[in-house]
């Protein structure tokens, strides 16, 4: 079964709320023929023994679970493409989680529908976000601390603040030529 990477993203999101993380930083880039997605938090971290499981499929934390799949996929999505996955973490750091994958392979998993992944996680999530798309024409940013000091007593849960959100990122994606996004 082939995800889309806005399900990756969620996953991995998931994986920093349970680290008790208060910040996820999520950046996607083109560069060249490659595509980055990188997602680094302040969770908990890992220890070595962890971080040297984290992608094997039959090792989770996840409470009644036997197997963890979400960093086993993605590794393997980067590997069988020629990209390259990385996963950094120290215990009280956090972790960051980087994948590069050939754009044009024809195997790339689809962007998916990154704003109707992006903006519940980023509604219902007891973190604080920072997103950033960008390629070598163009950059886009959205930072919730920054918006909820913006909105003052509005919250970003908001409907209408939703909907401007995801107008814009959708937008963001169409500048960047991101088609697939949705």
């Amino acid at each position: 079964m082939v995800e889309d990477l806005a399900f990756h993203l969620a996953d991995l999101v998931e994986n920093a709320i349970r680290a008790n993380a208060s910040f996820v930083e999520i950046e996607l880039r083109r560069e060249g023929p490659d595509f980055f997605l990188r997602l680094r938090d302040d969770g908990v971290g890992m220890d070595e023994e962890a971080r040297r499981r984290a992608a094997d499929p039959f090792f989770t934390t996840k409470p009644g679970r036997r197997i963890g799949l979400g960093l086993a996929l993605l590794r393997q999505t980067a590997e069988e493409l020629g990209g390259e996955f990385r996963l950094n973490s120290q215990p009280g750091w956090g972790t960051e989680v980087e994948v590069r994958l050939p754009w044009a392979h024809p195997d790339r998993p689809p962007l998916g529908d990154l704003p109707g992944t992006l903006i519940p996680l980023i509604a219902t999530s007891p973190v604080e976000f920072r997103l950033v798309f960008r390629d070598d024409r163009t950059a886009w940013t959205l930072d919730t601390r920054e918006m909820k000091q913006a909105l003052g007593e509005v919250p970003l849960s908001h409907p209408e603040v939703l909907s401007f959100l995801e107008g814009e990122m959708r937008k963001a994606l169409a500048d960047l030529g991101w088609k697939e996004a949705g």
